[in-house]
């Protein structure tokens, strides 16, 4: 026998061993990825929240995403939140992890009302929350989540996979910028969105038009005029709102009555968003996506009206049919207050016209969790608990606005969502049970009633 014959039947012989060999099973390779009771998606204010929750109620999760990315990298330089030093808090379960214990510790500034916020300031105090609270944050995305006999599989952009038996989609606005049609076509180099920017001292020397009334169109505006950039602020409604300044003047009891203060600003309605959002959801399906789209709309926090007034230029009542790039720069077809049309010549054009949430919009849902997804509109109908129509998959934020209201899409909406969310899997798992009454009790001290 010849070597060659020998070497072809030595192959030959192992490959016979190899399919005589019990190979795992499907099943078997799954026990081999690693399983939680809970995977939480987004590490913003909402996530680290949920995960504190959990972490009290003595559930074992995991947490996916970049800690406060958006705040640190999505937010300009010099911004300051629009809600007062009350309503920035993130929900700490035991209560000893407030923005005001924060600055006390650092010796910063504030109050409860009339102090503002900044960026910075809010951000370092939500890393700390993070770090102390939360510190098993893992710096992954999730690029895939699919339902699976135990749960969920999910898929991270490391090329791993994890398995949960509940997931908590805490993503926030990442997903939901709005960008009007009318100026959507022009190249990404003279259009931006006002989420885009980090750093605005970019725009030194240009002649830069932002679109849009709110607060972060005219914040943006201010922070480009001051930074020395040309600025233009184009508004659609005949004039700009503005926030009352808390405790500018003394009001009689039925003015505190009628017009309570909240986190977010004076009136009813405002602290009713706030404060009992679980009446909210008990609203005909028309009036909750009503409110949602225009209560707490397009407005300038108190602060900010004398950085803008008088200081650039403001088109009011104006309206922008739409865009083209000439040369190197983007011109504006609008219409003004008077009706006749005219063009508008810009270096860059922001878009700071908000956010529209969508679960269409969300890349990492697969083909076979959508269909099972019930909808309200484009939010994702929740129970009281916040979970939706597929059990164990928890949707919170902007996402839940739908059903608890336009106070899902600021800080204040933490503290109800934790408490809910960690609360309702903690009853529902059975290693949470004996520590779920726990976990409510010290709920109680962020204020649920």
């Amino acid at each position: 026998m010849d070597f060659l014959t020998n070497l072809c039947l030595t192959k030959l012989g192992f490959l016979a061993r190899c399919l005589l060999l019990e190979l795992p099973s499907e099943e078997d390779l799954l026990d081999q990825v690693p399983y939680s009771q809970v995977a939480v998606i987004g590490a913003g204010p909402y996530g680290v929240t949920i995960a504190a929750h959990l972490q009290l109620a003595g559930i074992d999760f995991r947490i996916f995403g970049r800690p406060m990315h958006r705040w640190q990298c999505q937010m300009p330089r010099g911004m300051v939140l629009k809600s007062e030093g009350c309503g920035s808090s993130l929900c700490d379960p035991t209560g000893g992890h407030t923005l005001a214990q924060y600055c006390a510790e650092k010796q910063l500034p504030y109050s409860a009302w009339g102090v503002p916020v900044s960026i910075d300031v809010f951000t370092q105090y939500a890393l700390s929350f993070q770090r102390e609270l939360v510190p098993n944050v893992e710096d992954v995305m999730v690029t895939a989540i699919d339902a699976s006999n135990d749960g969920f599989e999910l898929r991270l952009a490391n090329g791993t996979i994890a398995r949960a038996g509940k997931v908590v989609v805490a993503t926030g606005l990442e997903y939901a910028t709005h960008i009007p049609s009318e100026i959507a076509g022009l190249p990404s180099g003279l259009l931006s969105h006002s989420s885009d920017h980090h750093d605005l001292s970019v725009f030194k020397g240009k002649d830069v038009t932002v679109i849009g009334g709110g607060q972060s169109a005219l914040e943006t505006a201010a922070l480009l005029s001051e930074g020395g950039a040309s600025v233009r602020l184009l508004v659609r409604k005949p004039s700009l709102s503005w926030g009352q300044r808390p405790g500018a003047f003394r009001r009689t009891a039925y003015q505190r009555l009628r017009y309570p203060v909240s986190g977010l600003g004076r009136g009813l309605a405002t602290w009713a968003y706030c404060n009992v959002p679980m009446l909210f959801r008990h609203l005909p399906q028309h009036v909750r996506l009503e409110k949602v789209k225009t209560a707490l709309g397009p407005a300038g926090a108190w602060w900010l009206k004398d950085r803008v007034v008088g200081r650039l230029q403001i088109l009011s009542n104006t309206v922008v049919l739409r865009a083209d790039k000439r040369s190197s720069r983007a011109v504006l077809q609008a219409i003004g207050p008077d009706g006749r049309p005219f063009d508008l010549t810009t270096d860059h054009v922001i878009a700071a016209t908000g956010y529209r949430f969508s679960l269409q919009r969300l890349p990492f849902l697969s083909g076979g969790l959508r269909p099972r997804l019930r909808t309200e509109h484009e939010f994702p109908a929740l129970s009281s608990n916040f979970e939706s129509s597929v059990p164990g998959l928890y949707f919170t934020g902007v996402a839940s606005a739908g059903c608890f209201g336009p106070a899902m899409r600021f800080l204040v909406g933490t503290g109800i969502t934790g408490r809910r969310v960690a609360g309702h899997i903690a009853a529902t798992t059975r290693q949470g049970r004996s520590r779920a009454i726990l976990h409510f009790a010290n709920a109680l001290k962020c204020g649920e009633s």
